[in-house]
């Protein structure tokens, strides 16, 4: 599996409540992401960050999501991210209570 975090520079003006909003705008369209297992929305609205963290079945769904296309929808609606990939070999899922590598 493969762990992608995506992090970027959002506005001083967006606040928790309209980032919140925004997110769940969106969540939607992660449903049904080809290989995407999870996908963690994130803030630090002190420091003025927010982004996510995927979980995809393979290198190549992530790959995939994250396209010219997507790298530049994330750089119009808030700013260019920075994207880092990482393998996964072992997830902890205490909700299913399973160890998956």
């Amino acid at each position: 599996m493969i762990t992608v975090v995506v992090k970027f520079k959002i506005s001083d003006t967006l606040t928790s409540k309209i980032l919140k909003e925004k997110f769940i705008e969106t969540s939607t369209m992660y449903q049904k992401v080809d290989g995407l297992l999870r996908k963690n929305y994130i803030a630090d609205i002190e420091n003025k960050y927010a982004g996510g963290v995927y979980t995809f079945v393979s290198m190549k769904s992530a790959k995939n999501w994250f396209d010219e296309d997507r790298i530049e929808w994330i750089t119009q609606r808030f700013s260019k991210p920075e994207v880092a990939y990482y393998e996964s070999p072992v997830i902890v899922d205490n909700e299913k209570n399973l160890i998956i590598s």
